[in-house]
Formats: structure tokens, sequence, C-alpha cells
């Protein structure tokens, strides 16, 4: 085989091996299919992984899960469903990539908005409405790109046409750059957090933190030691894996007005202007993160999670 070929084929194998780590449907539950509309598709049909509790009655209480810029991975939503649904939820993890053709949007966040993954977990929502469970019985839990897609369905300033909301919301390691200038807040929040984060980093989610406080939101701010973004992921990567192509918004601030306008450094834009994005990857945004699997600080995680969806909706502990 020539170099050309033998690259080729190498390159081909790669991409194979992405895409398979991307579309990884996590174990276990039942699939689901459901309708959102997307801003740039129109109306298309989302795909979920539903798991129920095997001890407590279905429709008390559920959880919603929204996977990073990744893609979902049985590591992760497989993980976390498969722990809420042992403590008595109903669980639905959605894919809001593979029905869109999209492996990953870790080198190019265009390909999907964290504000696209919101409609898309109110649709989940909608879905879990048609199973019995009311969405004041439904908390929603995010990672990264997803954990963005919580603190937006958190905040009547994002979606303001969505008059029903979660009960609450769970947002790990979320993407921060975006934020309202002055939120209002729809639901309590229990926000898990890295030490050594490096990629949305701890500073920029205090600082939404402060400002949904200041609002009176409320949340439940957890800063977990020697922990990095995406700490509670494959526990086959205990050692510090440096993502050297990964978009990085961490220095970025993103102001929301009430009327949906937005401001960068001084810099105002109308409401969905497609423009802004290209000014922030030329202003604040780098290139690169490092992360690590922390298998103590992902059980401890675990557990304050399923504490937290137990405490808002008096579910007694088992």
């Amino acid at each position: 085989m020539n170099q050309a070929l033998l690259r080729g084929f190498l390159s081909l194998l790669l991409l194979v091996g992405m895409a398979d780590f991307a579309f990884a449907q996590p174990i276990g539950g039942t699939s689901v299919s459901f309708e959102v509309t997307d801003a740039r598709l129109g109306q298309i049909e989302l795909s979920g992984r539903l798991w129920q509790p095997s001890t407590t009655p279905a429709g008390v209480a559920a959880v919603v899960i929204v996977h990073g810029s990744a893609g979902w991975s049985d590591y992760r939503e497989g993980h976390y469903a498969r722990a809420f649904a042992g403590a008595g939820f109903t669980v639905l993890a959605i894919d809001s990539f593979g029905p869109r053709g999209i492996a990953t949007t870790t080198e190019d966040q265009s390909q999907v908005s964290a504000l696209q993954m919101t409609r898309d977990a109110f649709a989940a929502s909608r879905f879990l409405e048609t199973q019995g469970i009311p969405i004041e019985r439904q908390a929603l839990m995010g990672f990264s790109k997803g954990g963005a897609a919580v603190l937006f369905a958190a905040d009547r300033t994002f979606l303001p046409g969505q008059t029903k909301r979660f009960a609450a919301g769970l947002a790990f390691y979320p993407a921060c750059s975006t934020r309202a200038l002055t939120p209002k807040p729809a639901s309590p929040i229990f926000m898990a957090l890295g030490d050594k984060d490096d990629y949305s980093g701890v500073e920029p989610c205090q600082e939404v933190a402060s400002a949904f406080r200041a609002t009176g939101g409320q949340v439940n701010t957890i800063v977990y030691p020697d922990a990095t973004h995406a700490f509670d992921g494959d526990p086959a990567h205990t050692g510090i894996r440096h993502l050297r192509f990964v978009e990085n918004y961490m220095q970025c601030r993103l102001l929301v007005e009430e009327d949906g306008s937005m401001n960068l450094g001084g810099r105002r834009f109308a409401p969905a202007d497609p423009t802004v994005l290209s000014v922030m990857r030329t202003t604040c945004m780098r290139k690169g993160a490092s992360i690590w699997t922390n298998l103590r600080q992902k059980g401890r995680a675990t557990a304050d999670a399923i504490a937290f969806v137990k405490h808002v909706f008096a579910v007694q502990p088992r």
C-alpha cells in the first residue's frame, strides 16, 4: 500500500472511530422519539432513551438529560440515567446530535446552538407529559453545552414564549459565556463545577450564579477539588488529556438584554444576530483545554445530584 493510500485508510479509521465515540448510545432504557422545531431545519424528530424506575411507580417525577458538545455516551448520560432510575425517577436522555447528522460540536459550536438544545429539552418535557409526568415534576440535567441549556431553561429571559418551566435544573460544568444581564429566575439550580476547569471555568459560572441570586434565584454551587471539565467522564481516561483544537469561550462574556439584544465587550448586537459568534471567535475565543476523569468526584457529584432532586420533589431517601 502506498503512503497516500495508507494515510487515507488511517484517516478513515480515525473518522469511523470518532463517529462511534460521538454516537455511542447509552446502555439500558428503551428507545423513544419525539418532534421538535429546529430554528434552521424546521420540524424534525429527535431520539432518546427512556428509563423507568424499578421500585417507584412511573410518573412520580422525572429527569431530562441533555448531553454536551461531544455528544452522548454511556459513561456519562447512561451512568446518570441508571443512577436516577435506581433512585426512583423516570429518566429521558435525549440525543440532539445524531438526528441532525452531527458527531460533535467541540471544534465548531455553530453547528447547533445551546439555545436550540434548550428547545430540544422542552420538547422532551412535552413527551414526558404525554407519559403522565407534568413539567412541574421534571428536572433538567445537562453537561457543558447541555449545562448552558439548563441555565437558559431556568431563566425566562431565554425562550420567553415558553411559559411552563422545569421544576429544577442541574448544570454540570456549564458553558457560562452567555448569560442574561438581569436574569428572570424560573427554577432552582444545582451547579457542579471542577476547580481545575480550563474549558468553561469556575469564575464565569460563579458570575452567572451571583447574577441569578441577585434577582431572587436559588443556586446551589459545589466546586469539586482536583476536577476538570468533564471530570465525570470515561473511567478509562483518568490521566490528563489535552484537547488542542476545541473552541474555548471561557474568556467571553456575552450579556443578553431583556429584549434579546446582546452586548459583547461594549459592542451591541441585535437579537439572534448570527455574526456574534464570528466576532467572539476573533476576539475572546481561544483553542484548547485539558480534562481527566476523577472517579471519586464523579461518585460524589452523582450522590449530590440525586440528593438535590430528591429535595426538590420531597422524595424520601431510600
